[in-house]
C-alpha cells in the first residue's frame, strides 16, 4: 500500500514519515502539493495524506484534484486549525478522516489501517458486483447444465488455453481428472468452440451399458440382427454424424468394446451388427477417464494401442482442493442459480459462510461443491445471503470442520492484531521468553519488537 504524505511542515513530514514506516507502511513524502499530484498521477497512490494549509495549493485543492486524477485513492486531513466548520467540510467533499495537529501517530495508523479495510471492502463489492453480472448473464443461457466451467485459478486458465488449441482440429482428445471435477464440461466446450457446434454432442458412458449390448447401442443393428431386434435401429455414432461423441469412463470399457473402437478411430469406419458393408464415420472422438490409464495397461486391462490412440491431446483437469480461488466464484453461481430457480430472495454468501465453504476439501470436486450449495438454498428459510448456519448443516461441509484441528484460529473471528499477538507469543515460547533471539527469530530489530510488545502489553525477559 502506498501512503503519500503532503505537508509544508518537513519537520512534521521526517517525523511522520518515521513513525510510519516503524509500523511498516511504504512512505513517500512532499513538500510541495504540485509536485505531489505529479508524482501521483505517474505513479498512483492508495491514501494520501495532507495538510490543509498549504501556500500556492491547499489541501482542498488537493482533494479536488486527487479525485481527478484517481477517484478510489482516499485522503486523510491533518491541519493545525481544526474548527468543526473545516472538520465539516473536510468529510463532506470527500475526505476520509480529519485530525488536528498535534496528534498521536498510533491513532493515525490505526485510521489508515481502518481505511485500508475500507478500501479492500468496496474493492470486493464491486468485483461481487461485476461478477454477479457476468453470473447472472451465463444463467441466462446456461440454466440447463449440470455446472458450469467457472474459474479464475492457474490450472483453469491452463485448461482453458488447452481448449482453445484443441477445438479447431478433429484429433482424439483424453480427458482427465477425479470424479466431479467436469470432465464432460470440458467435453462440450470443446465441441461448442469447434466447427461441429452446430451438429449434435452425445454422450455415452461406458460403465452403464453391459458388454453384449455396447456394439448395438455403439454402431446401430438391422432387424433380425439378434434376438429382440424387432426393427433396425442406428447407434450413437449414426445419431451423432458431424459432432463429436462423448465416451465418458473410457476406463471401465471391456477389452472386447476396446478393440471396436480402436478400429472405428483408425480405419474411420464401422459396421452395424447384421450388416456386411462398413459405413463411414464423421464423428469426433472425446474420452475422459477417472482412471489412471496407464496403470490399467500394464495390468493388461486397457488396451495399450488404444491407450496411445486416445491420448493424441490430453487434458488434466486439477481437483478443486487444489484451485480453492474459485470456490467463491463457483459458490456464487450456485446460489445465484438455485435461488433463481427456486424463487428465493438469495442473492449471495455471507463472508463467514464464505470462508467456511472455501476451507472445506470437496472430495466430489464441483459436484459436491454444487449439491452442497443447493442443498443449503433448500434449507435456507431467511432473505438475503445465505449464513454460516445453512452451510454447517450439510454433511460435506460438516465433515470437514469436525475433522479440522482444534486449535486452529478461528477465520470467523480472525483479525491483523491477534495473528500478530499470536505470532510473538508463539516466537517468544520457542525462545524461552527472550527478546533477542525471538526478534532474531521473527526478522525484526531487538527494539522494534520491544515497542510492539509494549503496545500489546506482553511481558518478556530483557536478556
Amino acid at each position: 500500500m502506498k501512503l503519500i504524505l503532503i505537508d509544508d511542515d518537513t519537520m512534521v513530514l521526517n517525523s511522520l514519515k518515521t513513525a510510519l514506516t516503524d509500523f511498516g507502511f511504504t512512505v513517500v513524502t512532499f513538500d510541495k502539493p504540485l509536485k505531489g499530484l505529479e508524482w501521483i498521477k505517474e505513479n498512483g497512490a492508495d491514501i494520501v495524506i495532507t495538510d490543509i494549509c498549504m501556500p500556492t495549493c491547499d489541501g482542498f485543492e488537493v482533494l479536488k484534484r486527487l479525485k481527478e486524477i484517481d477517484s478510489q485513492c482516499d485522503l486523510i486531513f491533518i491541519t493545525a486549525h481544526g474548527l468543526m466548520d473545516t472538520a465539516i467540510r473536510a468529510l463532506r467533499e470527500g475526505a476520509t478522516d480529519f485530525f488536528e495537529k498535534p496528534f498521536n501517530t498510533s491513532v493515525l495508523r490505526a485510521a489508515i489501517e481502518r481505511t485500508q479495510r475500507f478500501r479492500t471492502l468496496n474493492q470486493q463489492k464491486r468485483l461481487l458486483a461485476d461478477q454477479i453480472n457476468v453470473l447472472n448473464s451465463e444463467l441466462a443461457y446456461k440454466n440447463s447444465s449440470q455446472y458450469v466451467m467457472l474459474g479464475q485459478s492457474s490450472g483453469m486458465k491452463k485448461v482453458a488455453r488447452e481448449i482453445v488449441d484443441i477445438a479447431n482440429s478433429n484429433a482424439t482428445v483424453l480427458i482427465l481428472g477425479e470424479s466431479g471435477t467436469g470432465k464432460e464440461l470440458v467435453a462440450n466446450a470443446i465441441h461448442a468452440s469447434s466447427p461441429r457446434n452446430k451438429k449434435p454432442f452425445l454422450t455415452i458412458n461406458c460403465a452403464s451399458i453391459p458388454q453384449d449390448l455396447f456394439e448395438s447401442e455403439m454402431f446401430g443393428h438391422r432387424r433380425g440382427a439378434f434376438t429382440g431386434a424387432m426393427e433396425t435401429r442406428g447407434g450413437y455414432i449414426e445419431a451423432a454424424a458431424g459432432g463429436t461423441l462423448f465416451l465418458d469412463e473410457i476406463g471401465d470399457l471391456p477389452l472386447p468394446s476396446q478393440s471396436k473402437i480402436l478400429r472405428l478411430l483408425e480405419q474411420k469406419t464401422y459396421m452395424p451388427v447384421g450388416e456386411q458393408k462398413e459405413r463411414v464415420s464423421d464423428v469426433r472422438i472425446i474420452t475422459a477417464t477417472n482412471q489412471a490409464l496407464s496403470a490399467l495397461v500394464k495390468e493388461k486391462k486397457f488396451r495399450e494401442d488404444l491407450f496411445y490412440r486416445l491420448a493424441v491431446c490430453t487434458i488434466t483437469l486439477p481437483p478443486l482442493r487444489e484451485r480453492k480461488e474459485d470456490i467463491p466464484l463457483l459458490a456464487l453461481y450456485f446460489t445465484l442459480k438455485f435461488a433463481g430457480e427456486m424463487g428465493k430472495s438469495i442473492d449471495g454468501i455471507d463472508p463467514e459462510a464464505m470462508q467456511i465453504a472455501v476451507s472445506s476439501n470437496y472430495p466430489g470436486n464441483v459436484r459436491e461443491l454444487r449439491n452442497v450449495i443447493e442443498s443449503s438454498v433448500i434449507r435456507c428459510r431467511h432473505s438475503g445471503l445465505l449464513r454460516k448456519e445453512d452451510l454447517r448443516e450439510q454433511p460435506a461441509i460438516a465433515r470437514d470442520e469436525s475433522q479440522s484441528p482444534q486449535n486452529s484460529w478461528p477465520m470467523d473471528t480472525l483479525r491483523l492484531e491477534e495473528v500478530e499477538r499470536k505470532l510473538y507469543i508463539e516466537a517468544l515460547s520457542r525462545t524461552n521468553n527472550n527478546v533477542s533471539a525471538a526478534a532474531r527469530l521473527l526478522g525484526l530489530s531487538r527494539g522494534k519488537l520491544r515497542r510492539r510488545l509494549a503496545t500489546m502489553n506482553i511481558t518478556a525477559d530483557d536478556e
